[in-house]
């Protein structure tokens, strides 16, 4: 086996790392800093859906709905694109593989390495 077959299942196994965690982040709930008239801490739902339910009804003098859906964009604007950069990543990484072994398999030893 050869180094670049290591080096693609190592960057296969850090993209499969930044995809999970980027997809168990935003399944993650996302809470405010901050507690209702009930005691309870504010719930803003998950990355993957908001419920601003608990904050619309929270009685306060700041506008926690505003604050829930700004927490909600956040957690998406770094959950999503390591999703994404993962994929794609992975994606590159899978077909750079497929070709290189191909060649290997079909005509023999690879005449780059």
């Amino acid at each position: 086996m050869h180094h670049y077959h290591h080096r693609a299942f190592y960057i296969g196994v850090v993209c499969v790392a930044l995809i999970a965690g980027g997809l168990l982040a935003l399944n993650f709930p996302v809470f405010l800093d901050t507690y209702d008239q009930w005691g309870f801490q504010v719930n803003c739902g998950t990355g993957f859906a908001s419920d601003l339910s608990q904050a619309a009804t929270a009685a306060g003098q700041p506008n926690y709905v505003d604050q829930c859906e700004t927490a909600l964009i956040l957690r998406r604007l770094w959950t999503i694109p390591l999703v994404v950069v993962g994929s794609i990543v992975l994606v590159m990484v899978a077909f750079v593989a497929a070709t290189a072994w191909g060649r290997e398999s079909v005509f023999g030893e690879d005449p780059v390495a």
